[in-house]
């Protein structure tokens, strides 16, 4: 039986990890915790790993991330405050990886942070994986159990709304 390769894989899923759990839990913090525990069962589980393809283990790891989010959300049955700044600024966002940000001032940020925050949480989690996990529409519908459509319509919502909220906050004009 092949060996399941620990150090590939977080090299390869820690970013998606992370930003599943940080769109969801809206708390750095938080999101590093689940981000390893995610990796702690996936130890435990690096027999059933080994036999999976790539594809299945970004997707058995997605959904233990996302697993872990839900239940520390009803675990704490608490509000989470509406601040995105490890999108932008947290200790995986680097500047270089992500060269788009680096244009935006931090008045533009926080502007964007508070339209992403605004948005539903279904076209928010569509909006962080895209742009800050890096993954292609067909990958989030994998995770996600959806159609590509799906996905791509979530974004196209998403995008509108982000463009309305920033127009009705007078960023953008025209």
């Amino acid at each position: 039986m092949a060996k399941w390769d620990f150090d590939a894989a977080y090299h390869a899923y820690a970013r998606m990890v992370y930003w599943t759990a940080y769109g969801i839990l809206k708390s750095d913090s938080d999101a590093m915790d689940v981000s390893q525990d995610t990796f702690m069962r996936a130890i435990k589980h690096e027999r059933e790993l080994a036999g999976m393809t790539d594809a299945q283990q970004k997707g058995w790891l997605y959904r233990v991330a996302y697993n872990l989010c839900m239940d520390k959300k009803r675990r704490e049955k608490r509000e989470f405050p509406s601040d995105t700044e490890a999108l932008f600024d947290g200790p995986d966002t680097d500047e270089s990886a992500l060269p788009e940000l680096s244009a935006l001032n931090n008045e533009q940020k926080r502007l964007v942070r508070g339209a992403i925050d605004e948005l539903p949480a279904v076209y928010r989690e569509t909006v962080v994986l895209h742009y800050f996990s890096g993954l292609a529409y067909e990958e989030i519908a994998s995770l996600s159990g959806v159609s590509e459509g799906t996905v791509k319509s979530r974004m196209s919502r998403a995008k509108g709304k982000l463009l309305e909220t920033l127009k009705k906050g007078g960023e953008i004009h025209g």
